[in-house]
């Protein structure tokens, strides 16, 4: 594959991304061209030869159609295989045109154009998962990754729902820094990688599960059992030579019959004992070999990495393998499937097969092959998926250059963030605000009124903590934090089916909370309306022993609230808890919103208001 126009350097990715697509783009007209001509070109050829076959057999001077005939025939099978070639480079040039009209979409926060919403990979009654919209519709999933294997898609998830060591975030900081610095490479891997399941990324495009490996891995780990049958392993040897030579004497020499349907007998009788092995072998790689194969060029990427780096090092040096890297097994996989595709021919392969024994023969090859590369391909999707997942997070470095890389704190639990933003609102339009909580113990008491940012604000903190442990940098000035877990109750819903109310509901994700709040790790604790589905005296006493359990248990949070009520805390409470506000400003019957973090309780609310705004004359006193 030939590279791309040079596009001039301009700032900014919408520019970035929509040169390469272009370039890309004009590259696969070309190559489209060139392969509809190839294909007239095709047709051409196969008309000479079959008028010079047609000729010859009209009696025409051979002397003319002979050389026409095999010229015509050579052109036609030379044609083929460029033709196939072009076709691949035309398939990969628009596959990379998709790459870029995706980072586009992502970069851009047009969510409605990304087709992935990292469906099937959030875990039911995850911690904070649903709170934070790591997944679904404009979540951070879809915001992220670039992962178009299952692989990928599930390691990206993982080091989202987990957070990880400081150490562990730490080392996957220096590789994305690394991959960050090196769109080339994470976009050939991602060109390569959207082959596999044959995804379209783009607006309009639909994700479709890949080609499920499973079996093929089952398949693989299994232990062989054609390969260790001494009667397969020699009767395949010695039966094809004698019984052909057999039918040879019969057809040939007039030799009798009974030995060439012996042997027939024989190996008809091999085939039927060994139906079950060679069952297996192709059930596995027929189901998975095309998908399979595909995964060869990801292989040899990372086979090719350069970078010093060392979690990107230990990528590559888990591929290496006794008998060399992964590229070779997978030509020698490629191969033997290729040797197995002959079971599709429904003609030939019942008079092949019983003649030569093919299907033992393929599936003795296929069962050496597992015996040397079987046990390490787990390991290799593994470092796939390790790598897209790293990528994802290096996209989003790419994509937003005033992110920082967070300070990692060994010490006590702690959040400090100057200029924190939301990953998901796009940088134009999103608001920073400032967010201290320097020791454990200590909390903010956000108030606000409607709409003025207060879930915003805590699905922020959440966010920021989610990206900082996976390794990723943070939308902010400054960004410190120690190792700390979310637990979070900001979305609640009831459940008619399970006969579950709206404040069962809720107070079973309070409980939830306390209890990670008594775990071995610091949490952080983001609470939305606490209690906001019972009355007003029960609320103000059960919001002020959770907030005061999660206090005296080390935790740090915020805890937003419409009710003045719980602004008026203990003093003992009051000493570890910060009051801030959001407000709206009216003009001229109008509301607007800045979104920013002020001191203190809020002064009034805007039900009332935002009540009349729709149409319901409700007094305003």
């Amino acid at each position: 594959m030939t590279e791309p126009p040079n596009a001039a350097e301009t700032p900014g990715f919408s520019a970035r991304y929509t040169e390469r697509a272009a370039a890309w783009e004009k590259q696969a007209k070309e190559l489209g061209a060139r392969s509809r001509l190839l294909s007239n070109l095709r047709g051409l050829s196969f008309a000479v030869f079959a008028g010079s076959c047609v000729a010859l057999l009209a009696r025409a001077p051979s002397e003319i159609a002979t050389p026409l005939a095999l010229l015509g025939f050579a052109a036609f099978l030379g044609l083929v295989f460029v033709h196939a070639r072009l076709i691949d480079q035309q398939d990969l040039a628009e596959r990379w045109v998709d790459v870029n009209r995706a980072a586009l979409s992502r970069a851009a926060h047009d969510f409605a154009a990304i087709a992935d919403l990292g469906e099937g990979l959030a875990p039911s009654g995850h911690m904070f998962a649903g709170d934070l919209d790591l997944f679904g519709r404009a979540s951070l999933f879809q915001r992220l990754s670039v992962a178009r294997t299952r692989f990928g898609r599930e390691r990206l998830a993982e080091i989202l729902l987990e957070p990880a060591t400081l150490e562990q975030a730490r080392l996957r900081q220096h590789a994305v820094q690394q991959l960050a610095s090196d769109l080339e490479l994470c976009q050939r891997f991602e060109a390569h990688a959207l082959g596999v399941a044959g995804q379209k990324p783009g607006p309009g495009g639909r994700v479709r599960s890949a080609v499920n490996p499973e079996p093929l891995l089952k398949w693989a780990e299994s232990t062989p059992s054609l390969v260790n049958d001494p009667l397969s392993r020699f009767g395949s040897l010695l039966l094809p030579p004698l019984t052909i030579g057999a039918l040879v004497a019969y057809f040939g020499f007039g030799a009798p019959g009974w030995p060439a349907l012996l042997g027939l007998v024989a190996q008809a009788l091999l085939l039927v004992r060994a139906a079950r092995e060679t069952g297996i072998a192709f059930g596995a790689v027929s189901a998975t070999e095309g998908a399979f194969l595909r995964y060869g060029a990801l292989l040899e990427i990372v086979e090719g990495l350069s970078h010093e780096d060392p979690l990107l090092r230990d990528l590559k040096a888990r591929l290496e393998t006794s008998s060399g890297m992964p590229s070779r097994a997978m030509n020698q996989f490629k191969s033997i499937v290729g040797w197995f595709d002959l079971r599709h021919n429904g003609l030939v392969h019942p008079i092949v097969n019983l003649i030569l024994l093919w299907d033992i023969h393929c599936t003795l090859a296929l069962e050496r092959w597992q015996l040397r590369a079987g046990k390490h391909l787990r390991v290799w999707f593994d470092v796939i998926g390790w790598f897209e997942a790293l990528s994802s997070l290096a996209a989003f470095a790419r994509d937003e250059p005033d992110a920082v890389y967070p300070e990692l704190d060994e010490g006590p639990a702690r959040f400090e963030a100057e200029a924190l933003g939301h990953p998901l609102i796009a940088p134009g339009r999103r608001v920073p605000n400032d967010v201290s909580l320097a020791a454990p113990g200590t909390a903010l008491l956000v108030t606000g009124s409607n709409m003025s940012g207060k879930s915003t604000l805590l699905r922020a903190m959440g966010l920021a903590t989610v990206l900082a442990l996976a390794g990723a940098p943070v939308p902010a000035r400054r960004f410190r934090v120690s190792r700390l877990v979310p637990a979070t109750s900001i979305r609640v819903a009831d459940s008619l089916e399970a006969g579950v109310s709206h404040f069962y509901a809720e107070i079973g994700k309070l409980k939830r909370v306390v209890d990670a709040a008594q775990g071995p790790s610091p949490v952080l604790f983001l609470l939305d309306e606490v209690l906001h589905g019972t009355n007003s005296r029960e609320r103000q006493i059960g919001a002020r022993w959770v907030l005061a359990r999660l206090l005296e248990l080390g935790s740090l949070g915020a805890v937003s609230t419409h009710d003045q009520e719980l602004c008026r805390l203990p003093d003992a409470l009051m000493s570890t808890v910060r009051l801030v506000h959001l407000r709206e400003s009216v003009k001229d019957g109008s509301m607007t919103f800045d979104y920013k973090v002020y001191p203190g309780p809020v002064s009034s609310g805007n039900a009332l208001r935002l009540m009349r705004n729709i149409g319901l004359e409700v007094p305003l006193e």
